[in-house]
């Protein structure tokens, strides 16, 4: 995306501000992710600029990513009725700070709003019904660019299954946050409600990852809808939302009338369908128990630390009067921290073995050394500085502790950071 896309975005939020009365109209809080990797997360198809139906965003979940999600599916079958798509692909599959990844979804409303010159509307799945959710929450610009907002499995409330995941202390980021009673869920709690969108949530009893279902998916404010309300019996978990057919009426519904989606217009007859019709069939079914499972990995057995990260702004009203960081440096400090503008982050990945990466400001480094306790497990003189320690080497090892050693290209001291070593599954 070029930069001069950044000035027509920022224009069109200018413009959007000064319509309304100066003091509805607060500085909304800045994106502190880079700016290059934003504007390379943003996927169009087709037919945005100068949209002649609204642009259409999708948002994926943790542990996937938009071909998983959405290319057998809403992102073929919605184009096919004239709606320009557009897809955001989260940092690390999904599962960072959700302080962070929430900022790719603002950039692109704002983006997409700028190309098309009209409101859009945003498809979310699990992560990603959260952040179509809590965007137009906490950054006030963005209410008056979203039309319609649907949410399907989205984990508004929080999951049971996160605080399972989090008992013994140690868990990943986004699990902290997708807990009942974490502290992003109690800001979006206490956030007022935006006049503008619409929202329509939509909840399947049969979920086993946003649970208890179809409760945890219950979004105040909107149209809720559990799917087997309208197909009795209907067998479709997590990941299978994103191909239903029944799902895809309902979200549909919501894109193509004023308001949220209406059960009473459903066509009982789309309970005899199963995927989306105009989509994949065959890819959707091939694709769907990878993606769950990759769902499911993330959010028991990714990069693991031992308290959620704090909240910042807009997150943190405080934090904002303070003129304190956005969410990308808050994060950076939440994720273990480290010094001289660099921290230490680990992941296990499927297999039991452990991903090691320093992350910041790494131009003036010149080597990192990975380490289990005292015993040496890689060495890495290169950007980006990661290394994946293999599921030998964690069965090995005792130590509790994962070390980074940090070595500048010129003048300064080592830099040692350290985390907590997950066992990755063994």
């Amino acid at each position: 995306m070029a930069p001069v896309l950044r000035v027509l975005a920022l224009a069109a939020v200018a413009s959007l501000a000064l319509a309304g009365p100066a003091h509805a109209a607060p500085r909304p809080a800045p994106l502190t992710e880079p700016a290059e990797a934003l504007e390379r997360a943003l996927e169009c198809g087709q037919g945005v600029e100068g949209a002649a139906r609204t642009p259409v965003i999708l948002l994926h979940g943790t542990g996937s990513t938009p071909e998983e999600s959405f290319a057998d599916g809403y992102a073929e079958a919605l184009p096919k009725l004239g709606f320009p798509v557009c897809t955001v692909r989260f940092p690390e599959r999904a599962t960072v700070d959700l302080q962070r990844a929430m900022q790719y979804a603002v950039f692109a409303v704002r983006a997409v709003a700028a190309r098309s010159g009209r409101r859009v509307s945003v498809i979310g799945h699990s992560q990603g019904a959260l952040h179509a959710v809590y965007a137009p929450h906490f950054w006030p610009d963005l209410p008056a660019l979203v039309d319609d907002v649907v949410g399907l499995a989205g984990p508004y409330r929080g999951t049971q299954r996160a605080n399972e995941n989090c008992m013994d202390g140690r868990c990943p980021v986004t699990s902290w946050q997708f807990r009942f009673g974490s502290a992003l869920n109690g800001a979006f709690a206490a956030a007022p409600r935006p006049a503008g969108p619409s929202f329509t949530a939509v909840a399947s009893a049969y979920d086993e990852l946003v649970t208890p279902a179809p409760d945890a998916a219950r979004l105040e404010g909107a149209a809720n809808v559990v799917i087997q309300d309208l197909c009795p019996g209907r067998p479709v978990d997590h990941f299978a939302m994103v191909g239903d057919a029944a799902a895809y009426a309902l979200a549909l519904d919501a894109l193509t009338h004023g308001g949220p989606a209406d059960p009473a217009r459903f066509d009982p007859a789309t309970c005899q369908q199963t995927t989306i019709p105009g989509g994949d069939a065959a890819g959707t079914a091939s694709g769907a128990p990878g993606a769950l499972g990759g769902a499911a990995l993330a959010l028991t057995t990714g990069e693991e630390v031992d308290r959620e990260p704090p909240l910042v702004c807009p997150f943190d009203a405080a934090a904002c009067r303070a003129g304190g960081a956005g969410a990308g440096a808050g994060a950076g400090a939440a994720g273990g921290g480290g010094a001289a503008g660099v921290r230490l982050t680990r992941s296990c990945l499927r297999g039991g073995r452990l991903r090691m990466r320093v992350r910041g400001d790494v131009s003036g480094v010149r080597r990192v050394t990975f380490a289990f306790g005292r015993l040496v497990v890689a060495r890495d003189g290169r950007a980006p500085f990661v290394r994946v320690a293999g599921r030998a080497a964690l069965r090995r090892t005792r130590q509790t502790v994962l070390w980074a050693h940090v070595y500048p290209r010129r003048g300064g001291s080592r830099v040692t950071l350290r985390r907590t070593l997950p066992r990755c599954g063994l």
